[in-house]
């Protein structure tokens, strides 16, 4: 499954909206740091909104000087979508951070004001405004409806599914989990804390092994940013098993791309075509007419 093409039709879709406002929404991304993923991240993230209609701007700023210039965005009328790179100090810091950004202007969606809606299950942001989701988890739930595994037609999209993921962070894996057991799915989330399951957005303690986990698991999803992570095997999973990557580094072997099986290698496109989604949803939302 290529996930830029994929990332092509929601682009299509915001693009086609911005044609038709009077003024285009502006948003900025705080950079601070120097490292490849960065640099590779701000400029597809720039080309993105420049091929929808975006007003784009990048500031660096050290990681020191960062919750002043957020706090600066939240008063600047002009700006209408906040997000960063993280992360920045790696440690409980980064979340503090994330909190300061205004809810109205945050586009990654991971300030308490809409993770609190995605715990409780609350997709609404009042009179008829839609809640904004974090970007990463919901570009996973988008490539799984193109796989043809989470069905927008009935209640429960993801119903009777096991799900296994490695990760467990409050940016992603953690977020991502509390969304498809919402959805009907039964979820073994795992990280180097240990296994927990989630079903119905409520997490459990269970003993299950990385085996037992991996075997009856009808979706893989990883996202481990570590070599040294024991990468899955093609011998360790079902033979119709979804396999999704959204870690810079593979956590997959090369033989779970066989036939029969459907393979993601990378969300990336995808979680930026999230970025312009969620950037027009606030503008609308709260920032025009």
């Amino acid at each position: 499954m290529d996930p830029a093409r994929i990332a092509e039709q929601y682009r299509r879709e915001v693009r086609e909206e911005i044609r038709l406002l009077d003024r285009s929404p502006k948003v900025i991304l705080f950079l601070t740091t120097d490292n490849a993923d960065s640099k590779t991240y701000a400029q597809y993230t720039r080309h993105a909104c420049e091929d929808v209609g975006i007003d784009y701007e990048l500031r660096r700023v050290t990681r020191l000087e960062l919750e002043e210039a957020i706090l600066s965005a939240n008063q600047d009328d002009s700006i209408h979508g906040i997000f960063n790179y993280w992360p920045v100090f790696n440690n409980e810091q980064d979340a503090y951070l994330r909190n300061q950004v205004d809810y109205r202007k945050d586009i990654e969606g991971l300030c308490l004001y809409w993770t609190r809606k995605l715990y409780d299950n609350d997709r609404s942001a009042g009179d008829n405004k839609k809640a904004i989701l974090p970007c990463t988890p919901l570009a996973v739930l988008k490539l799984l409806t193109e796989a043809g595994v989470y069905r927008t037609d009935i209640e429960r999209p993801i119903e009777g599914k096991k799900i296994c993921i490695f990760n467990r962070s409050e940016i992603v894996g953690r977020p991502l989990a509390m969304m498809l057991s919402n959805d009907g799915a039964t979820v073994y989330s795992i990280d180097i804390n240990g296994p927990l399951k989630f079903v119905d957005a409520k997490p459990s303690e269970t003993e299950i092994s990385r085996s037992e986990a991996l075997s009856s698991a009808d979706i893989v999803i990883t996202g481990v940013p570590s070599p040294d992570f024991e990468s899955i095997g093609s011998a360790e999973i079902k033979a119709d098993a979804i396999c999704l990557n959204f870690s810079s580094i593979a956590n997959f072997k090369e033989d779970v791309d066989s036939p029969g099986r459907i393979f993601i290698p990378r969300v990336g496109p995808v979680t930026v075509a999230m970025c312009m989604r969620n950037s027009l949803r606030l503008f609308k939302n709260f920032h025009y007419g």
